[in-house]
């Protein structure tokens, strides 16, 4: 049996479920919030060995030592779920439920530890930005001038910098109002405003000529370029989509040493699966930016012709023997 762990409303988990039901493997899906909303029922016992039973109206009642793989494929995402305790401002206790909340989603994983992953989460779990971009040098990948600092005068004052999370990006709602925090450019005119900050991530700002997204599945890359430098919107970081006049993305040919390396780079930080962003600037050079484990795919899949969904589920028919 293949094990499912996604969130509510996950495209590619839908479409890699429907190649599954076509290719007759038996799956099951468990969404994070489920398991706190009450749609997913679950019981942990200890004794007199640790059992882990859940249940709802799609699988039935299911024991998850009968599941023979799983595919992490975004799960445990606490911001999906402090929804439901909007108007708590009380930091202590948003921690406290966030600790709990971990806590639970630890069961699953330590008592699946045993089992075939596609994905491991305690691989994905020790990933940061830092380690990934030292981890992606050290496979001879290319990398912008990269600093973390708090003080502008580390920095010079007369260039412009992109500045990003040092962990993740997120989305903040305060009050009315949502918060992106996506990459942005940083100039002069700002950086002249500040002394000193909070400690943040700068790098160098590079002339690209487009940017590429590439899915990789288990040694193989499915690159996807991405004109979005032609947009002024977009310039900085595609995702900041315009969505009247949207980039043109075609499938791409990835120099064969540049495919290599980023083979390598994922094999060395033990991810099977994710989303790579790589910028080609004007100089020539293939820059490194970033892996997404649980990055979404469509969007590479769909304007490529790439069959990726198809791909995945074989792979997990695979796994399932």
């Amino acid at each position: 049996m293949i094990l499912i762990l996604s969130t509510p409303n996950d495209d590619d988990t839908n479409l890699v479920m429907e190649h599954l039901a076509i290719l007759g493997e038996k799956c099951i899906r468990i969404n994070d919030l489920d398991l706190f909303n009450g749609n997913t029922k679950m019981h942990y016992e200890l004794s007199p060995e640790p059992t882990l039973i859940v249940e709802n109206s799609f699988f039935g009642k299911i024991d998850l030592a009968d599941v023979n793989c799983v595919w992490y494929r975004k799960f445990g995402f606490f911001d999906k779920f402090k929804k439901n305790f909007r108007g708590e401002t009380n930091v202590e206790m948003l921690e406290y439920l966030k600790l709990e909340y971990t806590t639970t989603l630890d069961l699953f994983f330590d008592f699946l530890k045993n089992k075939k992953w596609l994905n491991n989460q305690l691989n994905i779990k020790k990933l940061n930005k830092i380690s990934t971009l030292i981890a992606s040098q050290q496979v001879g990948l290319t990398i912008p001038k990269t600093n973390i600092t708090n003080t502008a005068d580390s920095l010079n004052r007369n260039e412009s910098y992109i500045t990003k999370s040092i962990k993740d990006g997120s989305v903040i709602d305060v009050g009315e109002n949502t918060y992106f925090f996506l990459t942005k450019e940083v100039n002069p005119k700002t950086m002249a405003q500040y002394s000193h900050f909070f400690p943040s991530l700068f790098q160098e700002k590079v002339d690209k000529e487009y940017e590429l997204r590439i899915f990789h599945l288990n040694g193989k890359n499915y690159p996807m370029a991405i004109f979005s430098q032609r947009d002024t919107q977009t310039g900085v970081d595609y995702r900041h989509y315009n969505y009247s006049k949207p980039n043109r993305m075609i499938p791409y040919t990835l120099p064969e040493e540049v495919d290599r390396k980023i083979s390598l780079l994922m094999k060395n930080i033990g991810l099977d699966t994710g989303s790579l962003d790589i910028i080609k600037g004007k100089d020539g050079e293939y820059y490194f930016l970033e892996v997404n484990p649980s990055g979404q795919f469509r969007m590479t899949a769909l304007p490529c012709n790439y069959n990726l969904h198809h791909e995945v589920a074989h792979c997990l028919q695979k796994m399932n023997t």
